[in-house]
């Protein structure tokens, strides 16, 4: 079950959870409660076996405007415990470990803006969209501050030399340069374009059996993790383990029948 959420907004439609950022006023900054929020839902999504699909974005046309600045003035400055802001920056780690073991593929949506930690979660997803006039930077060394958590996401994604950049220069870019650099997947004109894409890429996703997507995605994270004979170990054990499933045995069944697994009941044949 998915947990009761304060500061996130839940819309689950047929096997799509949505998960909006709700706090536009502040741009959708990431404050603890929010990122907490966000980590107890992503835990939660491994014993939800109805949702295939989950989908981040941001309410009132901004995805994430990055941490709450607000807060790490009042909350920390003003009273700063050194161990205190360690376990703080150390916890937007839960964060992403949630994203990494998530079994459903897992979308970004990006309008207006990903700034920040905003784009570090962006950089997470195994897809990434947004809309040609977005803005982005990674401005943390202008107020001081490194980007902790989100520097080797970053340079998983674009590699050292790009991410070097513009994480050390604070550049400032939109989205048809995001998707240049790789930070994102795809790059559309407007918010109606976004969804039509979201939608297309849904109902072509929906194609692939949700325990081998599962499989799949823990494949690539071990690929970071493992070396050599203990990646080709985990990987075989992986492909067993899913062609000894019902899965397999549905997906070669339809096949050969020339028809749609039971996994894939909507939309086109």
């Amino acid at each position: 079950m998915l947990p009761d959420v304060e500061h996130l907004l839940l819309e689950q439609q047929e096997d799509t959870l949505t998960i909006w950022f709700n706090r536009p006023d502040v741009r959708n900054a990431l404050s603890t409660p929010v990122a907490d929020d966000l980590a107890r839902v992503l835990e939660a999504l491994a014993g939800e076996k109805d949702i295939r699909f989950v989908i981040l974005r941001g309410k009132g046309g901004i995805f994430c405007a990055g941490g709450d600045l607000k807060m790490f003035k009042t909350v920390f400055q003003n009273d700063a415990d050194r161990d205190e802001i360690v376990r703080f920056n150390a916890d937007f780690g839960r964060l992403m470990k949630a994203i990494q073991a998530m079994p459903q593929l897992f979308l970004v949506m990006i309008e207006g803006a990903a700034m920040a930690g905003g784009l570090g979660l962006a950089c997470l997803a195994d897809v990434t969209m947004t809309t040609r006039d977005a803005r982005f930077a990674l401005t943390e060394v202008t107020l001081g501050i490194p980007p902790a958590q989100i520097a080797p996401v970053i340079i998983g994604r674009i590699g050292q030399s790009q991410a070097r950049r513009i994480m050390l220069t604070a550049a400032r870019f939109n989205g048809e340069e995001a998707g240049r650099l790789g930070l994102v997947h795809f790059v559309e004109e407007d918010a109606e374009a976004l969804e039509v894409r979201a939608a297309q890429l849904l109902q072509e996703a929906r194609a692939g059996a949700p325990g081998a997507i599962a499989a799949t995605k823990q494949i690539i994270n071990a690929a970071t993790q493992l070396d050599g004979d203990e990646l080709v170990q985990f990987a075989a054990e992986q492909f067993a383990d899913c062609l000894l499933a019902e899965e397999a045995r549905e997906g070669l069944a339809a096949f050969a029948e020339k028809r749609r697994p039971a996994w894939n009941n909507t939309g086109n044949a």
